[in-house]
């Protein structure tokens, strides 16, 4: 069975590796909808560890107690602490969706998923028995992460995603959350209205939300740099500091101060709110 030693013993292409957690790309046809395919050692995790919002949901599937246990932490818009629950099992292994990239597998409105929890073989109970399976099955993860690959390519329907949201959601992305929604609107032939709609069936939030999220990503990445917070402002389309501040923490539930000072124990996915380009 997989555990932490299949860690060390991984030898083929991965997109990011450390001592207790290694990070693998899925097939080249499923990069559009699943950033990556996760494992880690979630006793070695910050006692604090925070996971901030990305407009996306993430399978978890928990090794511990003599068996796998199965859980979706649906579309997240808020910070969640995951190290209660993690750090209580031997091993993770983890499916991480992009933004809408749920939904052409299970087609349950992502509205209806937004910041909670669920079992995920109440939602899909076939596809959660086969990655069980295949995790049973597996002796090493590379074979478990090409196991994965032919169960998720076998439920893809790449036609359920409107062909809107995939161009909203880049647009989006590419501005870094500053595109008006009305002018987005007016990009795809929609009225706002039926956009929006759209936006919280297929990714799980509004327009709105999710140009907030994206700009307060890059907020984040803009903190991981010496600059000073009216700049900061300036760049996120801010009217003023204090906005800037009061929108960050509206978003991240701390001040950027406290995010610089405590930066290690929040998980600023680099994966999502982007596609895939290795």
């Amino acid at each position: 069975m997989i555990n932490n030693e299949s860690l060390k013993a991984y030898h083929h292409s991965a997109i990011m590796r450390g001592d207790n957690s290694l990070i693998v790309a899925p097939h080249q046809l499923l990069r559009q909808f699943i950033a990556n395919y996760t494992f880690t050692d979630p006793r070695t995790m910050p006692e604090q560890q925070t996971v901030l919002p990305s407009a996306s949901s993430t399978l978890v599937y928990s090794v511990g107690y003599n068996r796998l246990i199965d859980g979706l932490r649906g579309v997240n818009t808020k910070p969640a602490q995951i190290a209660d629950y993690a750090r209580r099992f031997d091993f993770l292994f983890l499916i991480e969706f992009h933004p809408a990239g749920l939904y052409p597998f299970i087609k349950i409105d992502q509205n209806l998923l937004l910041n909670n929890a669920f079992s995920f073989e109440e939602l899909s109970r076939p596809m959660n028995q086969e990655i069980n399976e295949a995790y049973m099955a597996s002796n090493d993860i590379d074979t478990l992460k090409h196991r994965l690959d032919r169960i998720f390519l076998s439920k893809l329907d790449s036609a359920a995603i409107n062909p809107a949201i995939t161009f909203s959601m880049n647009r989006i992305i590419a501005s870094h959350g500053l595109l008006r929604s009305g002018e987005l609107a007016g990009e795809v032939f929609y009225s706002e209205k039926q956009l929006n709609r759209l936006f919280h069936k297929q990714i799980g939030t509004g327009i709105k939300t999710f140009s907030r999220i994206v700009r307060m990503k890059h907020a984040a990445d803009l903190l991981k740099h010496p600059i000073g917070i009216s700049q900061l402002a300036e760049m996120t389309g801010h009217y003023d500091p204090s906005h800037f501040v009061r929108d960050f923490k509206d978003v991240y539930g701390i001040t950027p101060m406290e995010y610089t000072r405590k930066m290690s124990i929040f998980y600023n996915d680099p994966f999502k709110l982007g596609r895939y380009n290795g």
